[in-house]
């Protein structure tokens, strides 16, 4: 049969999307299966697509793009099919009508599917008589206005089939709003099972993720983290996804003085990787229809904590067996259940086993099942069988596009491995992954394929410092393609200080996915010695840091740090410092200093270590963890002074004297694109 799935858009990222294409992706197996977008506003999903999914968008929005319609007459014209209740009601237009319309006018689909409430409306109003209509509610029902309840009311009593997330959600839905001709049932949404082996919990990360919006109550999560870290300071959290509320957790957390163990990490597609990296989940949301980053972390094997709210939490969590609830809002419940399962690792393993093997009825393919057993009890595609058989195997091998999975493993190795060995090694005799250096002539690697489409790069190996494109290359035909990036698990990576030998130089590889085709590229640093910036302090206006020395260094005496401004005003700052240990540093810098010899509005000060008397300087920078550009994660708080404006023209000195206004300089550290660091001096 062939099935219609409508949605705001397939483009962005968040657990609508996210569970659309979970399901979409199963049921390609053995259906006809298209996904209908409203609106495209980016050219490439940040979801992958599976290519037996047909990507139907029907309103372009891309600001590039020739054919933008955010000026379209009849975008600016308000929808008179859409419920105007609707969250996103202002996005729809008389042209949005226009244009579900006409596509479904024309549609052979057995059954439409819509995924959230306007687009519901649309598949009661739109779909073909013939057609199975099915609403999905991934919201609850009283978080909807009630006018747009009632709104709704008669477009649901016009679909087949209403689908909420949560067996609770849907007994209110039933009680509050029975429709006798509407079966409303509960299916939950699905989760695969990840690409990457699970954690093992005897890390040291908490990893929070979802949209970064006040009904997450990050707030809470921040509050409890405080006092986490206070009592186990080696522990950090890292939060994962966009939203509006971005801006204000960075500040609270400035604010909260956790800037050195809380990262805001952004999105990250697929997420699984970064799971696997914590020994905790963490959520505290004040509500959840379902609770789509719990089932993610336990499938990789994370015990969770999560607040006890409406309605998805308590499905799916089982309290004290693979996860623990506590109350909505209860700062210090989340903190003592988060040190419950830090201070016992024993406790962690075995929850996060049961996570894992209680989430597995959370798979696709059952979940799917429920979909199509549902379909065929609405009597959906009964005389239509064939449609939608799956495609052929050669024809979708026919293009060489290479996929590969890629691990950078605790020795410092990282290993390629091909997801489909026999169509690119067997069918390419001779295939190797070759590592090309971005932007400058140096000599490209090359590493055979093994048969079972793996190679491995070792740690030593004298990577110039600096960005390696992965190709796979067969040299005797010339066939060349860049490696597509199914998973990277960058575990290995996190530890990289441990491994390091004190004496010998500093090899650190970490593979990654660049945006936006998510190729595979090996970020390299290659350096005699390096200076490891580690944790940062502001304590009346003054920077205190901290680090290590790693590499062909003997530090002896106590190091100095220098601050190197260049340009047409260059100078040098020196700052005395202590070592800590054999190879630690600690150093404080005066910002009024700095602020004494600012010469232009905006300035930029390079950060030096002189680890020994007579040796010359190295950059301070971090770059011996998985993170491969720190200056959107690690974000520093800022000093500010006030200074005098410098009086310019010395025949109005007398005349301005009394009126000589004071300028407001900040002072603050962050992470160029090579991950070193700068002391940034600028007029606000």
């Amino acid at each position: 049969m062939k099935i219609s799935l409508l949605i705001h858009t397939i483009y962005g990222i968040g657990g609508t999307i996210r569970t659309t294409l979970n399901l979409a992706e199963e049921l390609a197996s053995r259906h006809e299966v298209e996904i209908v977008s409203v609106f495209r506003h980016r050219d490439i999903p940040l979801f992958d697509i599976d290519p037996r999914i047909t990507v139907v968008p029907l309103v372009d929005t891309r600001p590039s793009s020739p054919g933008n319609e955010k000026k379209h007459p009849d975008q600016l014209k308000p929808a008179k099919l859409f419920p105007p209740h609707e969250a996103r009601y202002k996005e729809y237009s008389e042209l949005t009508d226009e244009r579900v319309r006409d596509h479904y006018a024309g549609s052979d689909a057995d059954v439409v599917i819509g995924t959230r409430p306007g687009l519901v409306a649309y598949a009661a109003q739109f779909a073909p008589v013939s057609t199975v209509v099915i609403g999905q509610e991934h919201m609850t029902y009283h978080h909807h206005k009630e006018a747009l309840r009632e709104e709704m009311r008669p477009l649901l009593a016009e679909t087949d089939a209403f689908v909420t997330v949560s067996e609770g959600d849907a007994a209110v839905w039933r009680e509050q709003m029975p429709l006798p001709d509407t079966r409303i049932l509960s299916i939950p949404n699905s989760v695969p099972d990840p690409d990457v082996s699970p954690s093992d919990t005897t890390g040291n990360i908490i990893v929070a993720a979802g949209r970064l919006s006040r009904e997450k109550q990050y707030d809470v999560l921040l509050k409890a983290f405080a006092d986490v870290v206070a009592l186990r300071p080696d522990w950090t959290l890292r939060i994962y996804g966009w939203g509006p509320e971005r801006e204000r957790l960075r500040r609270r957390v400035q604010k909260l003085r956790l800037y050195n163990s809380v990262q805001l990490m952004g999105p990250r597609s697929p997420i699984e990787p970064e799971w696997v990296k914590g020994a905790i989940a963490v959520s505290t949301s004040r509500h959840e229809s379902f609770g789509m980053t719990l089932v993610e972390a336990m499938r990789c094997g994370l015990p969770v904590v999560s607040t006890d709210c409406d309605y998805g939490p308590r499905e799916i969590i089982k309290d004290g067996v693979d996860g623990l609830l506590v109350p909505v809002g209860d700062v210090g419940a989340v903190s003592a259940a988060l040190l419950r399962l830090i201070d016992d690792q024993q406790l962690r393993r075995r929850m996060g086993a049961e996570a894992r093997e209680n989430s597995r009825r959370y798979d696709p393919a059952a979940i799917a099942k429920q979909y199509t057993d549902l379909f065929a009890e609405l009597g959906a595609g009964a005389t239509q069988h064939n449609r939608g058989a799956p495609v052929a195997e050669s024809a979708r091998s026919a293009v060489f596009a290479p996929v590969a999975d890629a691990v950078a493993k605790p020795d410092g190795s990282v290993t390629v491995r091909l997801i489909t060995p026999e169509a690119a090694v067997l069918k390419h005799p001779g295939l190797q992954l070759l590592c090309t250096k971005v932007g400058d002539g140096a000599p490209s690697r090359a590493y055979p394929f093994d048969l079972d489409g793996s190679v491995t790069i070792p740690a030593a190996d004298d990577f110039a410092d600096g960005h390696w494109t992965c190709h796979a290359d067969q040299p005797a035909t010339g066939l060349r393609a860049e490696i597509f990036a199914r998973t990277v698990d960058q575990r290995g990576s996190l530890k990289v200080a441990d491994r390091l030998t004190t004496g010998a130089p500093v090899h650190h590889h970490v593979p990654y996915r660049r945006a936006p085709e998510q190729h595979l590229v090996l970020r390299s640093w290659v350096r005699p010695v390096h200076a490891e910036a580690a944790d940062f302090l502001l304590s009346d206006r003054r920077l205190t840091l901290t680090g290590r020395l790693f590499g062909e260094a003997e530090p002896s005496g106590e190091p100095s740090l220098l601050l190197r401004r260049g340009g047409d005003s260059p100078e040098e700052l020196s700052f005395p410092g202590t070592r800590e240990g054999t190879r630690g540093f600690e150093v404080t810098i005066g910002c009024e200093v700095a602020v004494a010899h600012q010469h232009h509005p905006r300035e930029a000060w390079e950060v030096w270590l002189r680890y020994a008397p007579g040796e010359e300087p190295v950059r301070v920078g971090r770059v011996l963890d998985d993170v491969v550009q720190k200056g959107d994660v690690f974000v520093y708080p800022e000093a500010l002074f006030h200074k005098q404006r410098p009086l310019l023209l010395a025949r109005r000195v007398l005349r301005r004297l009394r009126h000589q206004q004071q300028r407001l300089v900040k002072v603050k550290l962050a992470y160029d694109r090579d991950n070193a660091l700068v002391l940034h001096v600028s007029d606000r």
